[in-house]
């Protein structure tokens, strides 16, 4: 046993005790505080040396990344500053050209650092509002998060409304309630057995006219009506990668809001084939943002569509997809390839999230200019993403693309080629992000595919396996749907404010339009802009109907259309033109020029000659095109189309 400590008997403290006891707790106390005080900075010293290192790291490995890493990836095309330029603009195009895309990227990325987490504090509306002066609040958000919060806010005072029904209708039906004048005249068109050759009866200027059994207004102009020639140039077939993207532009210019002509609408396209094996193949394409008002309007393919996808949540347009979809007897088992560009790449995306509780068998994913980067994608189904190195919405979301690659025969990949895109005379930033572009981009990268990943995706594997290629084939049936918000009738234009007059450019194109109705031979004209794209970026556009196609196969009457458009397009800094022939003696044939300015100066018309159906082949390819082109690209000289004289 321990022995215990004598019992002590505790005495009173002294006044000596007492002061030493006191002097005592007062000396360890200012010691301790001292110590404390010296190891608190050198804390904070440690701290703020290890914080600014992480720092210092986390930015050399950001441009790192910027300056090093993106040069590994292989681009089909290299960027090159203009021709014929002195060399202190040469400097400056290649500083403009190779390095301020790095820098959009770079500060997309440490802008998504920073936004994750965001505090926003103490609300200063809590103050300031009375309606919010009971909920001061402390938040903690993603970007998502903070999307969904600006887009609430907004609702609350009549901008960013969404989550509406949609209905969609195939778009001959809604273009017969739009515009019944244009769908009776489609009828007509469309009608192998109708007259070929006409001829105009002399009537009072009141009197309808009976054209071709066809009634279409006063004379003596019968066939003066907008929008005629627009509709009826709709393609029947998507026969690449490159057509894939210009059957983009066209989707999105059958819904433009700022054309009378054209119902405001999202137009969504879907292609079918019955592959080789009896398997149906379908391709659904998506549209891009149409409109970017922020009040919220009848076509769902809005600016506000791009707030909700950005906040993880679903929007009209995405809900339209998935019943256009339905409504076109896609089956269960059957493969889709989803499509689209901008916009229309983020709602392809969000319906291949929900393919397989929708039963849809989604394989494909092609898209051009979206973000995609925080939108969560099957791993199963092949993904084809085309970016511009100079276009910033992609990197809007502040994320990169996942990387999917595999060895194995048929595994699916996730391929995102960065390309530079095609540089015109008179370039702007603009361009980068313009469907037109990105055909462009697509067509060269479809011909020469930059890897084996690529050339893999896009060919297909052994058996089994599908290549994107491979829905474009031959047999294809397209039909095109209407998409609008349930519950709302106004329409809203393109862009809230225009920082131009409209009405030289409408006097401009009406003469156009009016000189080339007195071409002979030519039926209907339509002369109109498109913005598939930024809404700053420009192609003009003329549709025209003719009685026969031969003429045109020349240079003479295509140089007419060529130096009236020029007019147009400088007028606006636009970036180019697109012409487009049908005729109703071959109307299995559709004629397409695409004509651009170099940087040399000299002008590049990319011609696309497409046929229908293989017996449009047999019966006109001999007779138009005996050479047995489909596809060409001709360079004139600077000077060619100058000087530009009236019609």
């Amino acid at each position: 046993m321990t022995p215990q400590l004598a019992p002590r008997t505790r005495n009173g403290r002294g006044v000596i005790r007492s002061v030493g006891l006191v002097l005592g707790i007062a000396v360890s106390a200012v010691v301790a505080l001292a110590a404390g005080l010296v190891l608190l900075v050198l804390a904070i010293v440690v701290g703020a040396i290890a914080v600014s290192l992480w720092l210092v790291l986390y930015a050399v490995a950001w441009l790192w990344f910027g300056f090093d890493q993106v040069q590994r990836r292989g681009y089909p095309f290299v960027l090159r500053p203009p021709a014929s330029r002195s060399p202190r603009l040469a400097v400056l195009n290649t500083a403009y050209l190779v390095t301020v895309p790095r820098l959009i990227g770079l500060v997309a990325r440490v802008a998504g650092f920073l936004f994750v987490p965001l505090a926003l504090g103490v609300s200063v509306l809590g103050i300031v509002v009375p309606r919010w002066r009971a909920r001061p609040y402390i938040s903690v958000f993603t970007l998502p998060r903070l999307l969904a919060k600006l887009s609430g806010l907004g609702r609350r005072r009549g901008f960013f409304a969404d989550g509406h029904k949609p209905i969609v209708v195939e778009y001959d039906t809604f273009l017969a309630a739009s515009f019944s004048q244009i769908m009776d005249f489609l009828t007509w068109w469309r009608d192998p057995d109708a007259p070929r050759r006409y001829a105009l009866a002399e009537r009072a200027m009141d009197d309808p006219v009976d054209f071709a059994n066809l009634a279409l207004g006063p004379y003596p102009d019968p066939l003066g009506y907008p929008g005629l020639a627009a509709a009826a140039m709709r393609r029947r077939e998507i026969r690449g990668l490159r057509e894939l993207f210009i059957s983009q532009r066209e989707i999105d210019d059958m819904g433009d809001p700022d054309l009378d002509d054209r119902g405001d609408a999202a137009v969504i396209r879907i292609v079918s084939r019955t592959a080789g094996d009896g398997i149906r193949l379908w391709v659904v394409q998506l549209p891009s943002t149409q409109t970017w008002h922020p009040r919220s309007g009848i076509a769902p393919n809005d600016i506000t569509a791009n707030l909700v996808i950005g906040a993880e949540r679903e929007p009209t347009v995405t809900r339209a997809a998935i019943e256009a979809m339905t409504l076109a007897g896609i089956g269960a088992g059957e493969p889709v390839l989803l499509a689209g560009f901008s916009l229309g790449g983020m709602v392809a995306a969000q319906v291949a999230q929900r393919a397989d509780e929708l039963g849809f068998m989604v394989t494909h994913l092609v898209t051009a200019g979206a973000p995609l980067g925080r939108l969560a994608i099957p791993e199963r189904i092949h993904v084809l993403a085309i970016e511009h190195v100079l276009d910033p919405v992609p990197r809007i979301e502040g994320r990169e693309n996942p990387v999917w690659s595999s060895s194995a025969p048929n595994a699916p990949e996730w391929v995102t080629v960065k390309a530079g895109p095609p540089v015109p005379r008179g370039y702007r930033m603009a361009v980068a992000h313009h469907s037109p572009s990105y055909a462009e981009t697509a067509g060269q990268i479809e011909e020469s595919p930059p890897d084996e990943r690529v050339a893999r995706l896009l060919a297909g594997g052994p058996i089994g396996g599908r290549g994107v290629l491979e829905f474009f084939g031959p047999g294809q049936f397209l039909r095109d749907y209407a998409a609008t918000r349930a519950g709302f009738s106004t329409p809203r234009a393109a862009v809230p404010l225009y920082l131009h007059s409209a009405v030289e450019d409408g006097i401009t194109r009406g003469t156009l339009r009016s000189g080339l109705r007195r071409v002979p031979g030519v039926i209907a004209v339509d002369i109109y802009q498109s913005r598939t794209g930024f809404p700053t970026t420009i192609v003009w556009n003329a549709d025209v109907l003719v009685r026969s196609l031969r003429p045109w196969f020349g240079t003479v009457e295509r140089a007419i259309v060529y130096r009236g458009l020029l007019s147009l397009l400088k007028r606006r800094r636009a970036i180019g033109i697109h012409f487009r022939l049908q005729a109703k003696e071959t109307p299995g044939v559709l004629w397409e020029a695409t004509v651009q300015r170099v940087a040399d100066g000299r002008w590049r018309e990319h011609i696309d000659v497409t046929f229908v159906t293989p017996e449009a082949e047999e019966e006109f390819m001999p007779v138009l095109l005996p050479d047995g082109w489909a596809s060409t690209i001709n360079y004139y000289p600077p000077d060619a189309f100058d000087p530009i004289r009236a019609l």
